[in-house]
């Protein structure tokens, strides 16, 4: 019997626990804020209050958001392998189909996509990963196409992991207060195709300069797509026309026949139409279905519109990137709310390609002095809020008609929230508290 710690009892190390502990694995677990966990009720582990050197596992599991500088991690590896459940679900169900996103942004979205596609085409999906309920868990209880949104943190601790097609939908600088550097960063985004061959797939953005530079470390068949040039082996928008051209250009449909809006999610679109391509997916069921998908819950999500101002909740803006991208898809007078916990990123970029279009920036959260030193470089008028009902209030007093108010805050949730569904949902719940009854 394999003995295995799981170092973490968040989503990913409960699923992890459930899964092993059912396939009759001697599962331990380790958790510094905890012993026990009543998801846990009825399961066979055994909780370890102290981690020593000399401790020998089979393997271990680690919860994604444990840094590997982590102390009880470097006593740990002193003696064992340490794994990410995407190498362990690799590992122990190597029978399941899977598709492989990752990339700094978009990933839920070109997940979720995906997913609405094969299961409105006749295929069971479960998008898996950093939705919902854990990988592991997902794929013992289930038999269906995994679409798995693989996080940096995830491929970090990775070793045979190995799918059949991948996509990386572009790299920009994240999580470096985890990662320690960008390249440590770049190093591990990329590493989702490092033990794919010439029977595989990766999906890559032509527009992306790290993914483009990188090219020729790729194993696998390359396919690409564009929002800038014609491509020749993959899919490009030509003007307001999604063109895809394998053996020769066809037009598939219009950027206006979607629902979701922004050059960042024709990008999304674009990615998840090859991988859907290449897997099978008859291609005239792949534009019916496509039309039918709606914004994902805090992705660039229209929540309302009061006295001729719309309000769109993109809590998931996590990174500069991100955030560039949501304003991307608006003229102009924008009133951002912008702010949260600090992962020692550069906010420069969030203004050179955005001041225009900000009429006025809100900041709250701990990164608000950083934000608010970069606004007054960038002449931005900005406003400073301890919470979000503050930084709701703020935007109605200034807003005028026609004005966008844009939650999108360039910055993770954590120094003020659980995630970024309840920042979110927070902001969604104090503007609809403020419409017309």
């Amino acid at each position: 019997m394999k003995k295995v710690l799981v170092y973490g009892l968040g989503i990913t190390g409960i699923s992890t626990v459930k899964t092993l502990a059912s396939k009759g694995y001697k599962v331990y677990t380790f958790d510094k804020l905890k012993k026990e966990d009543d998801r846990l009720k009825g399961y066979d582990y055994s909780p370890i209050s102290d981690v020593k050197k000399e401790d020998k596992f089979d393997f271990v599991v680690k919860s994604p958001g444990i840094k590997p500088d982590d102390e009880i991690v470097k006593v740990l590896e002193k003696n064992n392998e340490i794994i990410s459940d995407i190498e362990l679900s690799y590992r122990i169900f190597n029978n399941k189909e899977f598709l492989a996103v990752t990339g700094t942004n978009g990933k839920t979205t070109t997940t979720s996509l995906i997913s609405h596609i094969l299961n409105e085409s006749g295929k069971r999906a479960i998008a898996v990963g950093n939705i919902g309920e854990g990988i592991l868990w997902q794929m013992y209880k289930n038999e269906a196409v995994f679409v798995e949104e693989v996080s940096s943190f995830q491929l970090h601790n990775t070793k045979f992991y190995k799918p059949h097609i991948g996509i990386i939908l572009n790299i920009t600088p994240d999580h470096i207060d985890w990662h320690k550097s960008e390249e440590n960063y770049i190093k591990d985004k990329l590493s989702i195709a490092r033990n794919q061959d010439q029977k595989d797939y990766i999906i890559i953005n032509h527009d992306d300069k790290i993914l483009s530079k990188n090219k020729e470390n790729f194993n696998a068949n390359i396919y690409e797509f564009s929002t800038k040039d014609k491509i020749s082996n993959g899919i490009y928008l030509d003007g307001d026309d999604i063109v895809l051209n394998i053996d020769e250009p066809i037009k598939l449909f219009s950027r206006n026949d979607l629902k979701i809006v922004g050059n960042h999610n024709i990008s999304n679109a674009m990615a998840a139409v090859l991988a859907l391509y290449l897997y099978g997916i008859d291609i005239n069921e792949i534009v019916k279905y496509i039309k039918t998908f709606k914004a994902i819950s805090h992705r660039l999500e229209f929540v309302t519109e009061i006295n001729n101002v719309k309000f769109f909740d993109d809590s998931k803006a996590t990174n500069v990137d991100s955030a560039i991208k949501a304003l991307e898809s608006f003229d102009k007078n924008v009133i951002l709310i912008a702010g949260g916990y600090d992962k020692n990123i550069d906010y420069r970029p969030l203004f050179e390609s955005s001041s225009k279009k900000i009429k006025a920036i809100i900041l709250i959260g701990q990164t608000k002095n950083i934000l608010k030193s970069v606004s007054e470089d960038y002449g931005i008028k900005y406003f400073i809020e301890d919470t979000m009902k503050d930084a709701v209030d703020r935007a109605f007093m200034i807003m005028k008609k026609n004005d966008i108010v844009l939650l999108s805050p360039a910055s993770a949730s954590w120094d003020m929230y659980k995630s970024f569904e309840e920042r979110g949902n927070d902001f969604k719940n104090l503007v609809k508290e403020r419409e017309p009854r």
